[in-house]
């Protein structure tokens, strides 16, 4: 007899920001990595994904003094957020497909938001640029509006609860390890999504399913509606 597959849930999609909606990571990075050999932190671009990918930039300061012994000045995150404002808006592409998947959840009338690590002005920005700000209007949840940052999973609790879904019938899409452990905390099915971080250390930090890139996404999304 063949085995019975039962599809997921779907009852709303909670999308992280940064790597999953808009191709931020990347741009972030170099931006930070050049603050902080300014500050005399020789840090590299490999460094700072593995070390803070997924994170805050309050973990940073701690971190370099540490490796270092180097005291960022306190107003440090103020100049590397303006400087990462300038570049996304100056240089920043959307990611294919995001749209299509959008469109796909609106036609089976399927809410979505946003659970990010991110501040608001961050994403208002990044958002912005790519036309998708309008989207979300009211479904925009920061670690900043809730007691703990991911890994916790505050912030998807908080997103559930804007569209009025309980997280159990609720899917994660997240790039990065703390995401991914963010989303399966959260009671959420979790999919992780491959950019910066290997699917296999998705996969080790709980994701229930791997997406190697939008395409793919898109596909297995369509598969559970």
């Amino acid at each position: 007899m063949d085995q019975v597959v039962v599809k997921p849930k779907v009852g709303a999609v909670l999308f992280d920001c940064d790597g999953v909606l808009v191709d931020t990571e990347n741009l972030g990075n170099v931006v930070l990595v050049k603050l902080l050999n300014e500050y005399g932190c020789p840090v590299t671009e490999d460094m700072t994904h593995q070390l803070f990918m997924g994170g805050t930039l309050s973990m940073i300061g701690p971190k370099m003094h540490e490796m270092y012994g180097v005291t960022l000045p306190d107003n440090w995150t103020d100049e590397c957020y303006a400087r990462t404002f300038e570049s996304l808006r100056n240089d920043m592409e959307p990611f294919e497909r995001v749209d299509d998947i959008l469109d796909m959840l609106d036609t089976a009338n399927v809410p979505f938001a946003i659970g990010s690590n991110g501040p608001h002005d961050k994403m208002d920005v990044s958002l912005g640029k790519v036309g998708l700000l309008r989207r979300f209007t009211g479904r925009i949840c920061s670690a900043r509006d809730v007691p703990n940052a991911k890994p916790a999973p505050d912030v998807y609790h908080l997103a559930a609860s804007r569209v009025g879904v309980d997280i159990h019938d609720c899917v994660v899409i997240d790039d990065s390890i703390s995401g991914v452990r963010a989303g399966v905390a959260s009671g959420a099915i979790t999919i992780g999504l491959i950019g910066e971080t290997p699917g296999n250390l998705l996969l080790e930090n709980g994701a229930h399913y791997i997406a190697n890139d939008h395409h793919d996404l898109y596909d297995l999304l369509q598969s559970w509606l």
